[in-house]
C-alpha cells in the first residue's frame, strides 16, 4: 500500500470514529439544532465540527483557481 492510500485510510478511520462519537453523543444527550447551529464555547458540537472540517480539508482540499 502506498503512502497516499495509507493516509487516506487513516483519515477515513478517523472520520468514522468521529461520526460514531457524534452518534453516541446524540443518543445519550439528544440532538439540539440550536446548539448545532451556534454551539457554546467548548461544547461537543464545536469540537466535532472543527475536527470534521480538518479531516475533510485533508481528504478533499479546497480548489485553487488559476487566474
Amino acid at each position: 500500500m502506498d503512502a497516499v492510500s495509507q493516509e487516506s485510510n487513516e483519515l477515513s478511520a478517523k472520520r468514522i470514529a468521529l461520526q460514531n462519537t457524534f452518534k453516541e453523543y446524540n443518543e445519550a444527550n439528544g440532538f439540539s439544532y440550536e446548539e448545532w447551529v451556534s454551539p457554546p464555547a467548548g461544547h461537543f458540537y464545536e469540537g466535532y465540527k472543527k475536527e470534521l472540517d480538518e479531516i475533510n480539508d485533508q481528504m478533499a482540499p479546497p480548489l485553487q483557481y488559476q487566474s
